[in-house]
């Protein structure tokens, strides 16, 4: 999609002052909106490459100048200085990634827009292939999903219900980014955390928001793990057989055996 009239603002004001340093050889446009999928919710994401060698350096000078940009109301600085993620006092977003020339290899040219480039130095573009889940990626999901779901038992034994919201959204977000697997979108694809809607099927939001609130009690939080696994572990065993991976069946009895003794407990 098209740039909306605020963020071609932004993305034009930042290549502006970066193309006037003399310490940035290139810029491109990265993150969503230089991969084209981006909208008109997402922030401007910069990639600088720094011809010194010296990003984080860089990113601090930046940290003083970013007005220059857009007058900030909130700079974080990542990474010693190599990122710098403002919001401005209008609230448009941006991040500048300040890079070293050894670096571009990690970036795909096919992802990016250029900005300007004072020299020849620029990312090697990638032949497009499409995401395919690995043993490994899903086994981590499934270990991770026991793990929390075992927690329970912790949590429900201290009382400590508003702590259980949070288990409860490790399990939820544990359960999208296995349907994200399942239907192969990359890591790369996913983006930033506030966009979902479009990577999930018709069938898994119909899934997902069919879930019942969750209230900050004992029968709330249980019934929160409970509708959560009933989802998340029939589809990642059913992936697991797709791909030939090995099923972590001592971890999945261990839990449903914890679950079953100290709560009564049982999972489906």
């Amino acid at each position: 999609m098209a740039l909306t009239a605020d963020q071609q603002d932004l993305v034009d004001a930042i290549d502006r002052v970066l193309a006037a340093d003399v310490e940035i050889e290139a810029a491109w446009l990265g993150g969503s909106l230089g991969r084209g999928a981006g909208d008109a919710f997402s922030d401007v994401d910069v990639v600088a490459l720094v011809a010194s060698g010296r990003p984080a350096e860089t990113g601090l000078r930046y940290l003083r100048e970013v007005a220059a940009i857009a007058e900030p109301a909130l700079v974080n600085v990542l990474y010693g200085g190599r990122i710098l993620s403002v919001v401005a006092t209008d609230w448009r977003r941006f991040d500048i990634s300040f890079i070293e020339p050894g670096e571009l290899a990690r970036f795909d040219a096919a992802r990016l827009l250029p900005l300007f480039n004072k020299g020849v130095r620029t990312p090697r573009r990638s032949e497009a292939t499409p995401y395919r889940t690995t043993p490994q990626a899903v086994l981590a999901l499934v270990n991770e999903f026991l793990r929390v779901l075992g927690l329970l038992v912790v949590g429900l034994g201290r009382e400590e219900y508003l702590l259980g919201l949070t288990g409860a959204e490790i399990l939820r977000r544990l359960t999208i980014d296995l349907m994200l697997e399942e239907t192969g979108v990359g890591p790369v694809e996913r983006g930033g955390a506030l966009r979902r809607n479009p990577l999930l099927t018709q069938g898994q939001r119909r899934e997902l928001e069919a879930l019942a609130p969750v209230v900050a009690d004992r029968a709330g939080i249980i019934a929160a793990n409970t509708e959560l696994a009933a989802i998340f572990l029939p589809r990642a065993r059913r992936l697991a057989d797709q791909i030939g991976m090995a099923w972590p069946m001592v971890l999945e009895e261990a839990t449903r055996r914890h679950l079953r003794e100290r709560l009564g407990l049982v999972i489906d």
